[in-house]
């Protein structure tokens, strides 16, 4: 991965699981406010680059079920639509190649399978397809989006990407988008092969990367000049161009299409984007909001993951090794959860840890 927007810092927390103090609701920036009458269910996967595992944390209660043991540097987490199954992309470093992918059921927190996909290096982004069978990954060092088998990983289609450093991959409607670091660009290509690959100037250092769900758009950011990018897919044309963000790192669109979610590590943001207008509706601040719960330093949001029903964004505080759980309809964090050494890449699902 290239140089992450902030260095992961340790620092000793004050509790596992703290709840904000106090904050004011509007537009602009906004800190949080103390939980509010939604709770939020399920379990979070939080891929802990750090210390190279996966923990899987109950919302409920806030606590570890399970610890997932995996290779080099997890980066990020695929969630089957039924919430049963996870899985995990091993990056690697100079130890090795990441080429592993492994398979975790989530009601046990236990590794099931995992494969290895020869001849390719660095997988990152990864999405399953519609039934579950196949999962999309980005082969960042071959600059490939890969379509592998889940039970052999044997790789079924090798989609060139027309882009160096091809990191994060999103899915809409017959298309997937990869986000293109080197280059600088979007590319999309359509998974049944009847439309032809077209890749587009988006920028410098683009890794973040969303699709709107009928693939109509391709959203990214360049981190370089702080600028959200949201591109037709059909024709290229820039349809927006947000500034004024410091390092847009993250990208995600809600279910409803409406709004554009991105994490700003350097500004210490969740940065919510109305995707009709290009306008950004308001600015929560996750550094704000850990400050008031006690956490020493910024808290360096980067990954994250939302739900299905829009309604939470589940956030890497990577510098404070914990999760931050935002309520996006009450535009507030309202609990930090702990996690391991360094997150980053975030999976959820409804299905929660049975208790052992």
């Amino acid at each position: 991965m290239p140089a992450a927007p902030c260095a992961v810092r340790r620092f000793v927390a004050r509790a596992a699981t703290r709840f904000v103090l106090a904050a004011a609701l509007g537009l602009g920036t906004v800190g949080a406010v103390a939980p509010a009458a939604a709770q939020a269910n399920g379990t979070i996967l939080a891929a802990n680059q750090g210390d190279d595992t996966v923990w899987l944390i109950d919302l409920a209660t806030g606590e570890r079920r399970a610890i997932v043991a995996t290779h080099i540097a997890p980066h990020e987490i695929a969630v089957t639509s039924d919430g049963l199954t996870a899985a995990i992309t091993n990056y690697g470093d100079r130890r090795g190649p990441g080429n592993v992918v492994q398979f975790v059921k989530i009601q046990d927190g236990t590794v099931f399978h995992e494969v290895t996909v020869e001849g390719y290096q660095r997988l990152h982004g990864a999405a399953y397809l519609p039934g579950d069978s196949l999962l999309a990954l980005t082969s960042e060092r071959t600059g490939e989006i890969l379509i592998v088998g889940v039970v052999d990983g044997g790789v079924r289609q090798s989609l060139p990407t027309q882009g160096r450093g091809s990191h994060m991959l999103a899915l809409g409607g017959k298309w997937v988008y990869s986000a293109n670091i080197s280059d600088g660009t979007v590319t999309r290509i359509d998974l049944t092969g009847t439309t032809r690959t077209e890749t587009w100037a988006a920028g410098t250092r683009t890794e973040g990367l969303a699709a709107t769900p009928d693939g109509s758009q391709g959203w990214t950011a360049s981190m370089d000049s702080g600028t959200v990018i949201g591109v037709n897919g059909a024709t290229g044309e820039i349809v927006a161009r947000i500034g004024g963000l410091k390092v847009p790192y993250r990208l995600a669109i809600t279910p409803d299409a409406k709004t554009v979610v991105v994490s700003d590590p350097e500004a210490g943001t969740l940065v919510l984007i109305d995707r009709l207008l290009g306008t950004i509706i308001v600015s929560i601040d996750i550094d704000a909001a850990a400050a008031a719960a006690g956490y020493e330093g910024a808290a360096s949001p980067q990954g994250f993951a939302l739900s299905p029903d829009g309604q939470w964004a589940f956030v890497a505080a990577n510098a404070i090794n914990r999760v931050a759980v935002v309520d996006l309809k009450g535009r507030r964090v309202i609990q930090f959860v702990e996690s391991g050494k360094g997150p980053d890449g975030m999976g959820f699902s409804p299905v929660r840890v049975k208790q052992p």
